[in-house]
């Protein structure tokens, strides 16, 4: 089992929150709780290339987080999502919920 962790740094105008770990019912609130707080800035990049798990209260808690920054006029965009985690958005059916974008460098750079 690999703990969960989150960085959060403030990048040009943004915040990249880069995550590590396994995101499970454990690490969802204390997620969602740094995802909101990132949310006050206008453009959010959230590095998850150092995902190595997530159960459905992780996904739950990055759908819940999606949608309150696109309620808020928040830019909120997924990087480097690792394959195993990229397969368990398709079997859920919510990839298109998503702006998922190669590199973290790449997701800041998208004025999309």
């Amino acid at each position: 089992m690999e703990k969960f962790s989150v960085e959060v740094n403030e990048v040009d105008g943004g915040v990249l929150v880069a995550l590590a770990g396994e995101i499970d019912l454990v690490a969802a609130d204390g997620l969602y709780d740094e995802l909101e707080r990132a949310a006050s800035a206008s453009d959010v990049v959230v590095d998850c290339a150092g995902i190595t798990f997530i159960d459905s209260a992780g996904l739950r808690t990055l759908i819940r987080a999606a949608k309150k920054a696109e309620e808020s006029g928040t830019r909120f965009r997924l990087a480097a999502v690792p394959a195993p985690v990229a397969r368990v958005f398709a079997l859920a059916g919510v990839l298109e919920l998503f702006a998922i974008r190669e590199d973290p460098a790449q997701a800041l750079a998208d004025a999309d």
